[in-house]
C-alpha cells in the first residue's frame, strides 16, 4: 500500500546563505508514514545520493535538498536531526508552502505560535509562486 502524500505549490526564492547562484525552487509535501523519523531520514538522504546532491561546497548549487521539517508535533534532537527543522520558522520558501497544506492556526511544537502568526514575520522575504 502507498502513502499517502500531498504536495504544495512551487516558490522560486533567491539563494539565501550564497546569493551567487540561481534561485531554488521549492516546495514541501507531507506524508502519511508508519516509519520513524530516523529511518524517514535515511530514506531521503538515500534519495539524495541516487539524485547525485553533491555541492561543490556549502550553500552551493545542488539538484535536490530534502529537509524532514516536522514529524507528528514531535520535538527530537539528535546529533543527525532536529524536529522542527531550526530555521523554517525564519524562512519564508518554507513557511509559504507548509501553510498550504497544513491548518495555519495550529502551532509550531516549540515556539507555541501559529504558522500563521510565523508567516506573517517573514513576508518581507520574495517569495514567489510558480506552479500550482
Amino acid at each position: 500500500m502507498w502513502p499517502e502524500i500531498r504536495f504544495s505549490s512551487v516558490w522560486k526564492t533567491a539563494a539565501l546563505e550564497y546569493e551567487d547562484q540561481d534561485d531554488f525552487l521549492n516546495a514541501v509535501a507531507v506524508i502519511q508514514t508508519d516509519k520513524d523519523a530516523q529511518t524517514l531520514l535515511l530514506q531521503m538522504k538515500s534519495i539524495e545520493e541516487k539524485l547525485d546532491k553533491n555541492p561543490e561546497f556549502k550553500f552551493g548549487p545542488r539538484t535536490i535538498d530534502l529537509d524532514l521539517l516536522l514529524f507528528d508535533s514531535d520535538v527530537i534532537e539528535t546529533e543527525e536531526l532536529n524536529i522542527p527543522h531550526s530555521k523554517m520558522h525564519e524562512r519564508r520558501f518554507v513557511l509559504e508552502p507548509l501553510c498550504e497544506l497544513i491548518d495555519v492556526e495550529s502551532k509550531h511544537p516549540v515556539l507555541n505560535e501559529t504558522w500563521k502568526e510565523l508567516l506573517f514575520k517573514v513576508k518581507d522575504q520574495k517569495c514567489i509562486k510558480v506552479s500550482m
